[in-house]
């Protein structure tokens, strides 16, 4: 991957998107571990992903969607799916129509394929060489490579081929970069969600830079609820606190 694309280190506004393209994940056909292992990492290294969006295997809703994320100054915008050379992988179409760039033989993509495929290098995989104008290339030891252009990172769908190529572009951009770490404490409660909210509402009012979520139980006959701290790097303080509120509405509940 090269470098020059990428915005200075010391950028801080991180905020990133994450796209997972494949009917099957629409239609329910699939679940959708590249969408989790994507957000889950960015959550990890502290630039939480603003949105995520699933979308099927249609070049004008990914254009649409591609742009518009663009537009809205998402960066990095990470996509995975449909970058294959088959009828139905049109993804790099669509980032080349969101972006208002043509796609183009990209001769250095050109050459790895040659040489991966040799004889078996078919019209279909021809097309893997079709990239963005101005995209340039992520490295993929297991098949083709990815790209990137203009803040916009495709990347096969393949989990074992994604999860490395999304990692050394996340170390990348995030050289020199001093992004909070991101951490998490939860608690159970033998109660409604009702009977926690309004404290709980309180105390994400005094403290946003904190994240408070409320998760009832799906049982139904568990009356429980799960609740969720996120915090940054150094406000070990505020969860101190806020655990200090959770111990006392646990005690207030009946029966405690």
């Amino acid at each position: 991957m090269n470098s020059s694309q990428v915005p200075p280190h010391d950028n801080p506004d991180f905020r990133p998107a994450v796209v997972t393209v494949g009917s099957e994940l629409v239609y329910g056909e699939r679940t959708n571990d590249n969408q989790l292992w994507m957000l889950h990492t960015l959550w990890e290294r502290g630039i939480p992903a603003q949105i995520a969006l699933s979308l099927s295997d249609d070049e004008r809703l990914i254009g649409t969607e591609i742009g518009r994320l663009s537009a809205q100054g998402c960066f990095p915008i990470l996509v995975s799916g449909g970058i294959g050379g088959t009828h139905d992988d049109v993804t790099r179409q669509g980032i080349a129509r969101g972006l208002g760039v043509p796609l183009t033989e990209h001769a250095e993509c050109r050459a790895i394929l040659t040489a991966r495929y040799g004889d078996q290098f078919t019209p279909q995989r021809q097309r893997m060489a079709e990239l963005p104008e101005g995209a340039q290339l992520i490295d993929n030891p297991l098949g083709a490579p990815g790209f990137h252009c203009r803040g916009v990172y495709g990347f096969p769908g393949f989990p074992n081929m994604l999860q490395p190529m999304a990692t050394t572009v996340l170390d990348e951009l995030l050289t020199g970069t001093v992004a909070p770490a991101r951490y998490t404490r939860e608690y159970v409660l033998a109660c409604g969600e009702g009977a926690i909210a309004t404290p709980l509402e309180h105390f994400s009012l005094e403290h946003p830079e904190v994240s408070v979520g409320i998760y009832p139980s799906a049982a139904k006959l568990r009356r429980e609820v799960l609740v969720r701290l996120r915090y940054p790097e150094g406000a070990d303080a505020i969860a101190d606190a806020f655990e200090a509120l959770i111990d006392k509405l646990r005690r207030s509940l009946p029966g405690s």
